[in-house]
């Protein structure tokens, strides 16, 4: 049986759980900062318009449930923090309380998307001003090269915000996705959604677990893979065409 390289398994929780602690954060603070703006105070009163993770982590959905994935081989694009708490009876007068508590879901994905390109563009910058992101290391007979830490955590933080992203897009109450469509959808569409919020997390579990039988039995077919990986290529696809990189 092959020993457990224990300082190898630390690094690659370190480099996961860090960025996954920041990127929930981030996602968690837009949610209270956009129901702010629009007049709910809800979530800055309950101390969540902050960065401080302390104030965000759920010890489940933020540490454990990633970890597992990690020590898995998955990809820990799943993750949650305590939902930050908002009232759209609290917005301001003049607006629109399906559009305002929809603008407020939308926030917390569009920060891991911002997250996500930061992250690229860093990454690009290094790159053009000749920063090492790789050293050579002996593997066997042959020099092959390995990601600098810097490398590694920052496309951490853009595979990781990317999947964070669209994964909680997906138009499925009680995902921010579903919140979305919920208030922009029209009231035919719309109501028979949001009915379907307490049957969500089952609907959502049970992609997860087609998603894991097809893999295990090469069928071929993941929902999630092509519900969140169309896209987020289709975004990857965008930065480097305006970028230049295409």
């Amino acid at each position: 049986m092959q020993a457990i390289d224990l300082a190898q398994v630390a690094r690659a929780l370190a480099f996961v759980l860090i960025p996954m602690i920041l990127s929930l954060s981030v996602h968690e603070c837009a949610h209270a900062g956009a129901a702010y703006l629009l007049g709910d105070s809800t979530g800055k009163d309950a101390g969540r318009l902050t960065l401080n993770p302390q104030v965000h982590i759920d010890p489940w959905g933020t540490l454990f449930i990633p970890a597992i994935s990690v020590l898995m081989g998955g990809v820990p694009f799943l993750g949650w923090a305590k939902p930050t708490p908002f009232k759209a009876v609290n917005l301001r007068p003049g607006v629109n309380r399906r559009l305002g508590t929809a603008l407020v879901a939308a926030a917390g994905p569009l920060s891991n998307v911002a997250l996500a390109l930061i992250s690229l563009s860093i990454l690009a910058v290094l790159g053009r001003a000749g920063v090492t992101l790789y050293t050579m290391v002996q593997d066997g007979d042959a020099m092959v090269p390995r990601p600098s830490s810097v490398y590694v955590f920052l496309f951490t933080m853009y595979e990781l915000n990317l999947g964070l992203a669209f994964f909680n897009l997906l138009p499925i109450p009680p995902l921010d996705g579903g919140r979305v469509a919920v208030g922009l959808l029209p009231r035919a569409l719309a109501l028979p959604l949001a009915r379907i919020e307490p049957y969500g997390m089952l609907i959502i579990m049970g992609l997860f677990l087609l998603t894991y039988v097809s893999a295990r039995t090469g069928l071929g077919f993941s929902p999630l893979g092509w519900l969140i990986g169309m896209p987020a290529n289709a975004l990857i696809r965008f930065v480097l065409a305006i970028t230049g990189q295409g």
